[in-house]
């Protein structure tokens, strides 16, 4: 096994993860050429290389989260290619990763994004989800 298949792996289950949550879609963004999770069409997770070579994934926090997230899990930093104040990366390839802790993130994510949407997407992602329909990705909206 080679060191980039944990993080392959983890990667993987964190987006299944997000893929769980209520109205979430979760696939391949080809502008980017990356894999992210959005509701409605605000991103909450995104899966990126860092120029380092470490496989992260983006979550948005509250501001003072971030801070406090990152001063607390060893394995977070601040967003790499997003805005510092709002944005933490979870490295994959960090010893210490605690999957339970990262899904957390990826929830308190998807919690804050979702707060965020104007009433009309939140109402409309309501009926979605409660109809049984599937989510469309960000850029379908």
């Amino acid at each position: 096994m080679t060191s980039a298949e944990p993080a392959l792996d983890r990667a993987s289950e964190l987006l299944d993860y997000a893929a769980t949550l209520p109205g979430a879609w979760v696939g391949h963004k080809p502008e980017w050429d990356t894999s992210v999770a959005s509701i409605g069409p605000r991103l909450f997770a995104l899966l990126l290389t860092h120029t380092d070579g470490r496989l992260i994934v983006n979550v948005k926090l509250d501001p003072e989260d971030a801070v406090a997230v990152r001063r607390s899990i060893p394995w977070t930093e601040p967003g790499f290619h997003q805005a510092k104040k709002h944005w933490v990366s979870i490295d994959l390839t960090a010893p210490g990763y605690d999957a339970a802790t990262a899904h957390e993130l990826v929830e308190d994510s998807y919690r804050l994004v979702h707060s965020l949407l104007p009433r009309a997407v939140r109402g409309a992602l309501r009926l979605a989800v409660a109809a049984g329909e599937a989510p469309r990705p960000t850029w379908q909206w």
